[in-house]
């Protein structure tokens, strides 16, 4: 009877692991995927402000708390990143996705 060898286990055990560290966005760099998704976030708050609602009054201001923690800081954030990496066109393409002011869109 035919068994595989011992470290065909451990390969497909890695497989999974090594997959999900190349899935993320492609960046490269931490501080980039990291503001991306705290960025992806905030925009996704920021488009989904819910009109007050009188059978859940907290409902507003949890979403208003969500995008200050998501969204303050990002304006600054994404300068320092673009001009970090500006020698790589890959990131900066990405971050160039990104709206450069809302902090000043943000009355709330």
């Amino acid at each position: 009877m035919y068994s595989p060898p011992r470290y065909f286990l451990l390969i497909a055990l890695a497989v999974p692991l090594l997959s999900c560290a190349a899935e993320s966005n492609g960046t490269g760099s931490g501080d980039a995927s990291d503001y991306i998704k705290s960025r992806d976030n905030c925009d996704s708050l920021r488009g989904d402000i819910p009109e007050p609602d009188p059978a859940d009054p907290d409902n507003l201001s949890r979403v208003i708390s969500d995008i200050n923690k998501y969204c303050k800081g990002t304006d600054q954030k994404l300068k320092q990143l673009k001009e970090k990496y500006s020698g790589n066109e890959r990131i900066v393409k990405l971050l160039s996705t990104y709206e450069e002011n809302i902090e000043a869109d943000m009355s709330f």
